[in-house]
């Protein structure tokens, strides 16, 4: 029945069924004769009815390399309409024929854009499963199809199934991505045919031909617009722009069908159900220019009514009806004030009609008969009088019986109100709720070619110095020089303003990838938690599912392996460097921490170790000869220290009962192992120094942590937190933690938060001798 609603023609096909059984053979019989006969009736009125013409602009032939058949963007729907009437049958098929040129012209072009396209991306992508989560992530409705996708050309022409004649968003968004110029040539070329045809086929033509196959609701959401528009006067090329009015760039993730009942046009869309939310959202934003410029009559997306003409006049009316009510209420009120005070009076004043009528009794039994007389007619006024005011009486509580059936009359529209506002707070609250995955959605399509250096903002930075570039989460950076491995110079696309940027806070799309494709390329893999990628027995979606939860779970890993991919491909060698009683390792190899663990002894007092690689850096603390020797001092700088680092560091700091020095400097360490080291050093006794300056990737996470360690620990003396991205909040628990603990003698902190620190914190007085702001 679903079917036969959505196209009519299927009626005959419906019939043929219940000719099958006799019960239902006479029903059969009197669906296929009324389906004849308004087949007829509109042949004869020249009605535009379906033809039997095939213009399936959006479906391509067969080439050498099967271009596959891609969705269409714009489909019509056959159903009778008033207006689409024309003077005679010759003139239709005259104006059919002038249009089918360039449909026929335009397909052509389409399948041709899709070959050349699909030879070119198989050209460029040479690695598969870098390319496959790319897709997967642009492209989430696809997964189940890209799964069995065994190359590049396999994977991309499943990709060609989102495209259609007039949306080539899916092939734009890998072209920008790889930065294949061949590509982007074609697709500029294109693009414009696109819109010269848009703007030249009217709607009129386009009503009752069937250009698209039918879409599933279970694989999509429904987006239906209804629109007061004259099919002759409107063209594809506005329905385009009504798309991109009402959801901005998620219009190009929609399929679309247009219908025209009578005297309006409706278009059906079909989109993702993961972007139901973010097209709410972006709909009810963009409501009133829909309104005034499309004439937008009513707009539902999925089972939600964002828009109603309908409904509004009717919640309009129901304001009026809610007025009505609140002016019935206060009348009710007025008339049982008075109904109160009627009462009051008949009460007291048959009170006094009783004793007077006693009064008269007793007199009447005098014998003077001048006064019975008088005392009777005075009763009888008396009584007169009563019934006038019980009748007043009766009258009001009359009318507030008509008064309270007309309350109950208006409490039935109340309970209607009520309804119709809990329909409306429904919708407005799945309006007001975004997905993660619309904001995933949108950073995926936001990733730009290397040549362009565009990063995405992990975390919240705060300037330290004048020349440091201001930021927020999520913002997006473009790159122009890399200073060093931590420091480059890029400038904001939101404000413009240009700085230096901190590259352990910034990461992208495509150097993910990259990383990716280095650690599956590379002899041995830095950090131990990855090495299953390199186990052949998982499957491609199980390392990158591993690498994609390592880098989510310590953003320092990023950093991390970017340090050891740049060391890679210059081919670093490391040096050891002895003194009298200390010696210094920079960028070494695994081989030559061994060597020092060998060597080294009890003489040397102090370690340095900087710009090391992850696997150096576990081989130099994973060695239990550290923990043994009478060490005062270790430096680690410009060494990103991953969740296995941490571990030996905590271990090492547990076991070694003479390190009283503890320096982890420049972009070395993050909240999680700031965490693990307060943890460990809670029931420290030998500590009495420790510098975590100059690392941005330590946040307002970390502040709950700090202030335990300075309220549990009694022998740190020194501490430096320089440098960092914590909050002024936090600032203000460290320093009340520094107020109960006695031992600290000097606290480093940057002088941005002085002021604020000052203004809030009462007792600062009482530790400001402790306590040095720098910049």
């Amino acid at each position: 029945m679903i079917a036969v609603s959505d196209d009519h023609s299927k009626l005959r096909s419906l019939g043929n069924i219940l000719m099958e059984l006799e019960e239902t053979k006479p029903l059969g019989q009197d669906i296929i004769k009324d389906y004849d006969e308004m087949i007829n009736r509109s042949v004869t009125t020249a009605v535009v009815t379906g033809t039997t013409v095939n213009t399936n602009l959006f479906s391509n032939q067969s080439t050498e390399l099967a271009v596959p058949r891609a969705h269409t963007d714009i489909a019509v729907i056959s159903t009778s309409n008033a207006t689409g009437s024309i003077g005679s049958v010759e003139v239709f098929h005259m104006c059919e024929a002038v249009h089918q040129y360039p449909f026929d012209a335009m397909r052509g072009k389409f399948g041709i854009f899709c070959f050349r396209i699909l030879q070119i991306v198989s050209k460029k992508v040479s690695i598969l499963i870098t390319f496959l989560i790319f897709l997967r992530q642009c492209f989430p409705e696809l997964d189940s199809q890209l799964s069995s996708a065994d190359s590049v050309q396999n994977a991309m022409t499943i990709v060609l199934t989102k495209c259609n004649v007039i949306n080539i968003s899916a092939v734009e968004n890998i072209a920008i991505f790889y930065n294949i110029s061949e590509a982007k040539q074609l697709i500029v070329e294109y693009k414009e045919e696109v819109n010269e045809f848009c703007s030249k086929i009217s709607l009129d033509f386009l009503l009752n031909k069937k250009l698209s196959a039918d879409i599933s609701s279970l694989k999509c959401e429904t987006v239906q617009f209804v629109l007061d528009w004259t099919p002759d006067q409107h063209s594809l090329d506005d329905i385009r722009r009504l798309l991109k009015k009402a959801f901005t760039d998620l219009n190009k993730r929609l399929i679309v069908k247009v219908t025209c009942p009578v005297n309006s046009i409706v278009i059906i869309c079909y989109a993702p159900h993961h972007l139901l939310a973010a097209l709410l959202f972006e709909a009810q934003d963009n409501l009133t220019v829909l309104i005034k410029e499309f004439t937008l009559v009513r707009l539902t997306i999925g089972h939600y009514t964002v828009y109603d003409e309908r409904i509004r006049c009717k919640v309009m009316n129901n304001e009026c009806l809610v007025e009505e009510m609140k002016l019935a209420d206060g009348q009710e009120l007025e008339l049982m004030t008075l109904l109160d005070y009627k009462g009051s009076i008949t009460i007291e004043q048959e009170s006094v009609i009783n004793q007077r009528e006693e009064h008269i009794e007793r007199t009447l039994q005098t014998p003077e008969p001048k006064l019975k007389v008088k005392l009777l007619t005075r009763g009888k006024l008396i009584n007169e009088v009563f019934k006038s005011k019980k009748s007043e009486t009766q009258y009001f509580r009359t009318s507030l019986l008509m008064k309270a059936g007309r309350e109950e009359a208006l409490f039935q529209y109340r309970k209607e109100i009520e309804l119709l506002q809990e329909n409306i707070s429904i919708t407005q609250l799945l309006i007001s709720q975004k997905t993660n995955m619309y904001k995933n959605d949108q950073c995926t399509q936001s990733s730009t070619a290397e040549s362009t250096c565009i990063y995405t903002a992990r975390y919240d930075y705060h300037p330290i110095d004048s020349d440091d570039l201001s930021f927020t989460k999520g913002e997006q950076l473009e790159i122009y020089k890399k200073l060093n491995s931590f420091w480059w110079r890029g400038r904001s696309l939101a404000s413009g303003v240009d700085g230096l940027i901190p590259s352990s806070c910034v990461y992208s799309m495509l150097e993910t990838l990259q990383l990716l494709e280095f650690i599956l390329s590379v002899e041995e893999v830095s950090l131990p938690v990855l090495q299953k990628l390199r186990n052949e027995s998982s499957s491609n979606d199980e390392k990158a599912s591993l690498f994609l939860e390592t880098i989510n779970d310590d953003p320092i890993v990023i950093f991390a392996l970017r340090q050891d991919k740049e060391q890679y491909d210059q081919g670093v060698t490391g040096s050891v460097n002895w003194y009298y009683d200390w010696l210094s390792l920079t960028s070494p190899s695994p081989v030559q921490c061994s060597e020092v663990i060998s060597i080294i002894s009890n003489f040397h007092k102090r370690i340095e170790l900087r710009y090391s690689s992850t696997n150096s850096t576990v081989s130099l603390l994973s060695s239990a000869t550290l923990q043994t020797l009478h060490l005062r001092s270790f430096d680690i700088w410009y060494t990103p220290l991953t969740n296995d680092c941490i571990q030996y560091l905590c271990i090492l700091l547990t076991n070694n009962k003479t390190i009283q020095e503890l320096d982890i400097r420049y972009d070395s360490i993050s909240d999680r192992g700031v965490i693990n080291i307060c943890q460990t050093l809670e029931n420290n006794s030998t500590l009495i120094s420790l510098d975590l300056s100059y690392n941005p990737l330590i946040t307002s996470t970390s502040g709950q942590a700090l202030s335990h360690l300075l309220l549990n620990n009694s022998s740190l003396v020194e501490l430096n937190l320089r440098g960092t991205s914590l909050s002024t909040k936090s600032i203000l628990l460290v320093l009340h933690s520094v107020l109960n603990n006695k031992n600290i003698t000097r606290l480093k902190l940057d002088k941005q938060h002085k002021e604020t620190c000052l203004n809030t914190y009462p007792n600062y007085n009482l530790i400001q001798d402790r306590v040095v702001w720098k910049y």
